[in-house]
């Protein structure tokens, strides 16, 4: 499968700004993934943030300071989103996150964003696999999620059809997460799905806590 159209952008610097052009303001963004950093390229009125590892959860609410929108922190792997109804959030956004998982699985969770989303998905990733581990179980925050760092997939544009539009810059990454040079950059790329309006996308928000 090939995705059209490939935007390929020559310095990194520019990647995000060319994406922020494409990227659409909603009202309802559920960030997967989000880490110790939620997403701040879209300023919803609600964020609900699935995170599976406890501690950055923790991190996150330490560190809210007269924050801009509800914020919901939800400890949980991204299937949760197997508990939503379809078209039932605005966008699905997750950055540096799928290459985390193993290949099959990263589709699934494609697939269910798809499901999920009623305006657009949105995700960021290593262009092909970026080798990442964290033998010593620290990650790169000296906090204690190596584990959930290290990289188990590589993805490429032609992972994604004709439906998203790529950002691509080919020399993105130039160190790692010890901070240490690449001998070559690694490149990275953005993948953006505009799903097209349909009738029934207009119920209200859908809010999950663990058990619902």
């Amino acid at each position: 499968m090939t995705a059209l159209p490939i935007i390929k952008i020559e310095n990194r610097k520019d990647l995000q700004p060319e994406v922020m052009k494409h990227i659409k303001q909603t009202d309802y963004v559920i960030d997967i993934g989000c880490g110790i950093r939620p997403q701040q390229l879209i300023k919803p009125k609600v964020q609900v943030c699935i995170e599976p590892y406890a501690e950055y959860i923790k991190h996150v609410e330490k560190n809210l300071k007269n924050p801009d929108r509800t914020y919901v922190m939800i400890n949980s792997t991204w299937d949760i989103l197997n508990q939503l109804p379809s078209n039932s959030a605005d966008t699905i956004l997750f950055t540096d996150v799928i290459e985390h998982l193993e290949k099959k699985e990263g589709k699934r969770l494609i697939q269910q964003a798809k499901r999920v989303a009623r305006v657009q998905v949105i995700l960021f990733t290593p262009l092909g696999f970026l080798p990442q581990q964290h033998p010593d179980g620290k990650d790169a925050w000296g906090l204690n999620g190596g584990k959930w760092q290290e990289h188990k997939s590589g993805w490429e544009p032609k992972d994604f059809d004709s439906n998203w539009d790529i950002f691509l810059c080919e020399k993105f990454h130039t160190v790692g997460n010890s901070a240490e040079l690449f001998d070559e950059p690694y490149g990275a790329f953005w993948a953006i799905l505009n799903i097209a309006p349909h009738p029934e996308n207009n119920q209200a928000f859908t809010i999950l806590s663990p058990g619902n």
